[in-house]
């Protein structure tokens, strides 16, 4: 971390693709990796160092991929005779589950595939034994997208360890199962650490809607829901777009019917959550407000009460923002990364819990939370003499649809200012604020106008401008303001 602080960080080639490439003659293209997590592997020095990860690598940058083995801490793949995780080109998914067994979902012959193309099977390997000898331990239809399988490990938040299994209906929807487990049934089956141990309790099927998601958060699970929810009949009626949570461990034992539910986050006809995030303490919520970014913090307490709100930003400001944890069990350190139509990509150093430990608070000091700026992409064009604004446009039904001026300082609106609009909406994708080079050198700096349409309005899935209500799927128009 000090090194890439630095002006000059001290970079380590751990793997040369391209020489890669020229020995085994295949056109290698990178596809990512699926480390060992730290925090379940015994050669990690508790935790500080990962030491194995499957390396995906793509024929040409195809969809199917090779799994290959390789080991961090010698920077070299792992031999086939040490048991190496390695498979051949298939749309595969793969993930460690402990550092001698995997999940493994490929195309393992006729009838293993789904419709789509995706595994439809998933099998426990243990290293050392044949894939074909593999215990199947889940099994979705044919006609799913596909299957899914992994642990999420809390307990460096006084959570428990659990497994999640489930389908992929569709691309929107899916069923979930979970359960519970100890560390020791992470192991492979013949482990002596396993000796005694019972085997864990049945899968249960998750009591949410299709078409919700779910995650676990220390002792919490939490249900982004996609459509209304009235998890208690009689009860409160959850809205779409929000993100409700209760006690994980009663929710899977006794259902949904039987829990207390907190919300953590209610969409409006401006605000949707857009993604979040967790440190070891906190929770970050980067919420969209009128296509504007801000970030909210929520406390995870220790003492297992609800989550508790602490500050964050107290307005929304023009611009893509991101916060990502950089170690989430072991410090509340973030990645807070920013963007927009005259800033190009910014990372910063970030600490949560300085939300609640500066002399200022966050309604007094922009991004109190923000330690340094560590990062930043080149300016392509100068941005100094360029302004940008936010406006709405009412339609016919008027429905008030956001949009994003920039142009330069002094301009005139008087119709003779060329003006790129641009517009988008479609898949549930929402357009803001960005850095476009080729706009602003070929455009801005000549004097024009760029528009951006936001759009915003309900739909199936929420408020949150995730349906086309005024514009079409693609536009780009040239007028004149």
């Amino acid at each position: 971390m000090t090194s890439y602080r630095s002006e000059n960080p001290e970079w380590e080639t751990v793997l040369d693709i391209d020489k890669q490439a020229e020995k085994d003659g295949i056109s290698w293209v990178w596809k990512g990796s699926a480390p060992l997590s730290r925090y379940r592997d015994p050669f990690s020095n508790d935790g500080q160092k990962c030491t194995r990860t499957l390396l995906k690598l793509s024929r040409g940058g195809a969809d199917a991929v090779f799994i290959k083995e390789f080991d961090l801490s010698m920077n070299e793949f792992v031999k086939e005779e040490d048991g190496a995780f390695n498979l051949p080109e298939a749309k595969t998914r793969i993930s460690y589950k402990s550092r001698d067994v995997v999940y493994v979902g490929t195309d393992f012959g006729p009838g293993s595939l789904t419709d789509s193309g995706y595994p439809r099977v998933i099998k426990e390997w243990v290293r050392g034994t044949k894939l074909e000898d593999a215990k199947v331990i889940f099994e979705g239809e044919k006609t799913d997208v596909a299957v899914f399988n992994y642990v999420t490990d809390q307990r460096k938040r006084n959570g428990g360890i659990y497994e999640i299994q489930g389908r992929s209906v569709t691309f929107y929807t899916s069923k979930y199962e979970a359960r519970k487990i100890q560390y020791e049934h992470l192991l492979a089956p013949d482990d002596p650490l396993r000796e005694g141990i019972p085997e864990p309790k049945p899968f249960v099927e998750v009591d949410i809607q299709e078409d919700a998601e779910i995650d676990i958060v220390g002792k919490w699970i939490l249900i982004s829901l996609r459509s209304d929810w009235e998890p208690v009949p009689g009860e409160k009626k959850y809205k779409s777009g929000s993100v409700i949570y209760t006690d994980a461990d009663q929710f899977l034992e006794n259902g949904s019917k039987s829990c207390s539910y907190h919300l953590l986050f209610e969409p409006t006809e401006e605000t949707a959550l857009e993604t979040y995030s967790s440190t070891k303490n906190y929770l970050i919520l980067s919420i969209m407000d009128n296509v504007k970014s801000k970030l909210q913090f929520f406390k995870i307490e220790d003492d297992g009460s609800p989550l508790r709100f602490v500050g964050g930003d107290s307005t929304a400001k023009i611009r893509a923002a991101s916060a990502d944890g950089c170690d989430s069990f072991m410090n509340d350190d973030f990645w807070f990364t920013t963007s927009g139509y005259t800033q190009p990509s910014t990372l910063c150093l970030a600490d949560a819990s300085k939300i609640e430990t500066s002399s200022d608070s966050a309604e007094d000091k922009d991004e109190p939370y923000v330690i340094e700026k560590v990062k930043a992409l080149p300016s392509v064009f100068d941005a100094s003499d360029l302004k940008v604004e936010q406006k709405f446009a009412v339609s016919e039904d008027g429905t008030k649809v956001p949009y994003f001026m920039v142009c330069k300082k002094d301009t005139v609106l008087d119709g003779n200012t060329p003006t790129l609009l641009y517009g988008y909406g479609g898949f549930e994708i929402s357009m803001g604020p960005k850095y476009i080079a080729s706009v602003g050198t070929a455009w801005l700096e000549k004097g024009g106008a760029y528009v951006e349409a936001c759009i915003r309005g309900g739909g199936e899935y929420g408020p949150a401008w995730h349906q086309v209500r005024i514009l079409s799927i693609f536009s780009i128009l040239l007028l004149y303001f």
